[in-house]
């Protein structure tokens, strides 16, 4: 068998097939190391597997390992690099380099990745949490062969300057590099500012309007709320006509999804079935 979500939440009678590995993930971006892990599926799904690359939120919250597994399990490669400046990888952290390095990291899952691991050229998935939301949106319009992408309490940088004092955002951005390497204290906002207008969701809205799409909300998310993040630019995204599948889910929890992980990652499995 390709992938089976039936095998999202339980464990797979595996037989004597060979069993699931885990692989280190070590990359040189922008003349720094990048580093993180590669899950590969059990010998029971047929190769080529589909590729799902996981990029995380601001470190210190939330590293989807759960998801990572759940998704493994039903017989996709995950593909998770921990962001430059962030849990051992070289250089700083910014919100610049996050879409860089996803970027980087795609490119190199189709073009030599594929091979080294027996992974699927043509259904590669990139999925994003909170920043990592911002991350993988804004990838994803730059790179055409990736088969859909899936956001997850996406954080809008745009949204969230029209929400916040600027005092309100500079704090925020100094929170969110308590436990990261950045170029220096206002880095993160500078970045934010400098970036915004193109980065926001509803401006990606014509660029993504033919590319499958899922994005996920949380209704009691204070960090990324759902009416300001998502329903202008799921509006305009829907305005436009297409073929593409887009689908929008809004569950009840938090804006790590504390309550709704297992309901997550079934929904994010089905949607890449799906797709499959």
């Amino acid at each position: 068998m390709k992938i089976d979500a039936r095998y999202v939440l339980k464990e797979p009678d595996y037989g004597n097939a060979p069993l699931p590995d885990d692989l280190d993930l070590d990359l040189r971006i922008g003349g720094s190391r990048l580093l993180g892990e590669i899950y590969l599926p059990s010998g029971i799904y047929d190769a080529p597997h589909p590729c799902v690359i996981v990029c995380h939120g601001v470190p210190g919250t939330n590293c989807n390992d759960d998801l990572c597994q759940n998704l493994r399990r039903m017989g996709c490669a995950v593909i998770r690099p921990y962001h430059r400046g962030a849990w051992g990888s070289g250089g700083f952290y910014s919100f610049s380099h996050c879409i860089e390095d996803a970027e980087a990291v795609a490119r190199w899952t189709r073009e030599n990745a594929a091979g080294l691991y027996a992974l699927d050229r043509e259904r590669i998935f990139l999925v994003g949490h909170s920043n990592g939301g911002n991350t993988v949106l804004n990838a994803f319009a730059a790179l055409p062969f990736i088969r859909a992408a899936i956001a997850f309490a996406p954080f809008d940088h745009k949204a969230a300057a029209g929400m916040l004092t600027e005092q309100q955002f500079r704090e925020l951005m100094k929170e969110f590099g308590s436990v990261i390497r950045t170029a220096g204290p206002d880095a993160l906002y500078e970045d934010s500012v400098r970036n915004r207008d193109s980065w926001s969701f509803a401006a990606l809205a014509p660029k993504l309007k033919d590319r499958n799409l899922l994005v996920i909300g949380s209704l009691r998310d204070n960090t990324a709320p759902p009416a300001q993040m998502i329903e202008p630019f799921w509006q305009k995204l829907e305005a436009l006509p297409t073929q593409a599948v887009h689908k929008k889910i809004m569950l009840d929890s938090n804006h790590s999804m504390d309550t709704v992980r297992l309901k997550l990652s079934e929904i994010i499995g089905r949607f890449i079935e799906e797709m499959i």
